[in-house]
């Protein structure tokens, strides 16, 4: 547990990569490629996918301002999802502003996604039910032993409200992920996209050889 981002970029710097479940790349005036093409590949799970906000609503004072200027720039207000998780977007943006070196260890990644592609297609349950723990736990099964009992001890240190039992399932998928190495990270889309400060809008994942 960190307390803000710098603090983990401390901790693993000496990472070769670094996959974050959080958008990295904001657009201006349009909504992302990559937002788009990730849900049309996740089908069942594709509400998992949230709209990013553009640069000026994540960087907006308040909520009501940040909707009001999404909706300028792309027609659409932003989802409660999207408002709860616009600080952490923000936090990202202004750290890799400020801290170039990590912008080529540091990707955007989305665990459906990464599930998925480890599966062999998308999961069939939604992470927060039952099911779908057993489904995901089945899935990191094959790479990493007892994913169910590391969930149990990070529930034994932590309590719900500060580590939901599925955020251990996805984040442990894309330590999985990136365990493959930078190299063999593939982007969607394909070619990449960048933002207008050169940031890449692009969600990351590694083909499996038994998917």
């Amino acid at each position: 547990m960190y307390a803000d981002f710098g603090l983990l970029w401390d901790a693993h710097r000496d990472a070769e990569c670094i996959l974050v479940d959080m958008p990295i790349g904001l657009a201006r005036d349009a909504v992302r490629r990559a937002d788009v093409e990730v849900r049309k590949r996740l089908g069942p799970r594709r509400s998992s996918v949230f709209n990013c906000p553009v640069r000026a609503a994540v960087h907006a004072p308040d909520k009501a301002t940040a909707k009001a200027l999404n909706r300028k720039a792309v027609g659409k207000s932003l989802s409660e999802q999207s408002l709860n998780i616009m600080k952490k977007i923000r936090e990202i943006d202004l750290f890799l502003s400020s801290h170039p070196e990590a912008q080529d260890r540091l990707f955007e990644s989305h665990p459906e996604l990464c599930f998925a592609m480890a599966a062999g297609g998308p999961l069939t349950h939604p992470k927060r039910k039952a099911a779908g723990a057993a489904e995901r736990c089945e899935v990191l099964g094959r790479f990493v032993p007892e994913p169910a009992g590391l969930v149990a001890r990070v529930r034994e240190a932590y309590p719900a409200s500060r580590v939901a039992g599925d955020d251990v399932l996805d984040a442990l998928m894309l330590a999985v992920t990136a365990g493959g190495g930078a190299a063999n990270l593939r982007p969607v889309p394909d070619p990449v996209e960048k933002d207008e400060t050169g940031l890449p809008m692009a969600v990351w994942y590694r083909e499996f050889d038994n998917a």
